[in-house]
């Protein structure tokens, strides 16, 4: 019996330390696969975390791209809008200037290593107020261009203007040049025209004996006989002259002669008178000229005669004779 007492305590420590063993084992078990399981998961969490991060920076890239293309469109539109400049303006060169200061400013934000979401957002922000800069910049060129439109068309009517007002200058000055040498052709002509003195009509009788007698009595008269001198005029040729006489017979009637070379004629006031004969004599300037000339064959009622010259276009005399 002794000895079965003796051996329990022993089986019991035994299984005691087996028990204890036990423990430790899957104590440590249980924390292998903590281990294990906190390997994985946090493999997985870095795993998720690095596609989660290279998807952001993904989409920061791609977003840098639509904005640098965007920002080629908007430049690309600014140029062309920049050849439709007609007329150079200050406020025109200030926009330019600001537009390209602000092209830099995005340019230079795209163009960075590591851009920021926040720094992607700032240059879009740039870039719409960019463009409604170049929408502000294309208006301006649009008004610009209207209103050079309209200083051109203002600037065609008043050289328009100036060329029909030269043209009238002109007219003008040709039309007082042509008065002035009308004027002067004028005076040259009045001063050139004749003037007669001693004049003389006579009424004769010519007797069988071939003698001339002067009489006043119409029943008896044979001729009229009419004389003057032209005098001397140093501002007129010296030419064959040719005179223009009207006679007015006592009942107003202009008389017509026997181998009298009648007409009718425009004097410079612009009225036509009719003449009786026209006489053609060689003018001397320097001493002038005797006329005489006889009308024949005409029967001469009682009355007065007027007897008008004409030359150069003016009456130059005047003088009558009665016959009783």
């Amino acid at each position: 019996m002794a000895d079965y007492k003796n051996l329990e305590p022993t089986n019991n420590s035994k299984h005691k330390k087996d028990f204890i063993k036990n423990i430790i084992i899957a104590a440590l078990a249980v924390c292998l696969l903590l281990a294990v399981f906190y390997i994985v998961y946090t493999e997985e969490a870095n795993s998720k975390n690095s596609v989660e991060m290279q998807g952001n920076i993904n989409d920061l890239e791609r977003s840098r791209e639509i904005l640098k293309q965007e920002l080629r469109i908007v430049r690309a539109d600014f140029d062309d809008a920049k050849t439709r400049v007609v007329k150079k303006d200050s406020s025109l060169g200030y926009q330019d200037r600001m537009i390209l200061e602000k092209q830099k400013e995005i340019q230079s934000i795209l163009n960075k290593e590591g851009i920021t979401s926040d720094e992607l957002q700032r240059a879009k922000r740039l870039i719409a107020s960019l463009q409604a800069d170049i929408k502000v910049f294309k208006e301006e060129i649009v008004r610009l261009k209207d209103e050079n439109l309209k200083l051109t068309n203002k600037n065609t009517a008043l050289a328009s203007e100036n060329s029909n007002l030269s043209d009238q200058k002109k007219t003008v000055e040709s039309d007082l040049s042509q008065e002035k040498e009308n004027k002067n052709n004028l005076i040259k002509e009045t001063n050139s025209t004749l003037s007669i003195s001693n004049y003389s009509i006579k009424g004769l009788v010519v007797k069988s004996s071939g003698r001339e007698v002067e009489t006043n009595r119409a029943r008896r008269i044979d001729k009229v006989r009419v004389t003057f001198d032209l005098d001397k005029n140093l501002n007129a040729t010296s030419e064959n002259k040719e005179l223009y006489v009207t006679v007015f017979k006592p009942n107003g009637e202009v008389g017509k002669f026997v181998g009298a070379n009648s007409g009718e004629i425009t004097l410079r006031s612009g009225s036509a008178i009719r003449y009786s004969d026209r006489v053609n004599v060689n003018y001397n300037n320097m001493s002038g000229a005797r006329v005489k000339f006889d009308w024949v064959d005409y029967e001469f009622p009682k009355g007065e005669y007027k007897i008008d010259i004409y030359q150069n276009g003016y009456k130059v005399g005047q003088n009558t004779i009665t016959l009783k």
